[in-house]
């Protein structure tokens, strides 16, 4: 049986859905301009891969490589962080094809586990709630072991201010509050 497409409404009168197709292509456009306008991103995440977009939710993959860890060979923390961050952005955009996403409010991270370099992360990014001034996101990163496996490295929480955010002009789809 065969996944059920998350649907978002279309703006009043066009008489459509927004597809995870078109969500995905959307979402992939507000990463490639994340990687190119930001040089943290672009240096440190340059590989992050974005592996589906639904409302809400994106999953992303990071294969770790030197640059991502700490002198101890493990993921660095502020990589986490920076990865939370882009990720929620990612997430809150793929809620209503927005095209920018907020500035951070508040941010936690918990350290679970760790993942050295060659270790593939899987990073689920969920927003709970995308309202009219402050966006909460849930990002799970887990390292995907040889046989699938998954283990918890990082959970953390994200809240974003939105209010100053764009809607996508192409869409004029408004935040659901």
């Amino acid at each position: 049986m065969a996944p059920m497409e998350a649907q978002l409404p279309a703006p009043a009168g066009a008489g459509a859905t927004v597809s995870d197709a078109i969500r995905t292509q959307h979402v992939q456009a507000v990463l490639d301009a994340l990687k190119r306008r930001s040089p943290i991103y672009g240096t440190i995440l340059p590989t992050l891969t974005l592996h589906a977009a639904s409302q809400g939710r994106v999953v992303c993959r990071l294969v770790l490589d030197a640059v991502h860890v700490n002198s101890r060979g493990g993921l660095h923390g502020a990589v986490s962080a920076t990865i939370v961050d882009m990720t929620t952005g990612m997430a809150i955009a793929s809620w209503d094809l927005r095209d920018t996403t907020g500035a951070s409010a508040d941010m936690h991270l918990s350290y679970l586990g760790t993942a050295v370099g060659g270790d593939e992360l899987e990073i689920t990014a969920t927003s709970e709630k995308v309202g009219g001034s402050l966006a909460f996101v849930t990002v799970r990163i887990d390292k995907i072991g040889p046989d699938g496996a998954r283990t918890p490295v990082t959970l953390a929480q994200h809240t974003k201010f939105v209010r100053a955010s764009a809607k996508n002009p192409s869409t004029g789809v408004s935040t659901p509050v």
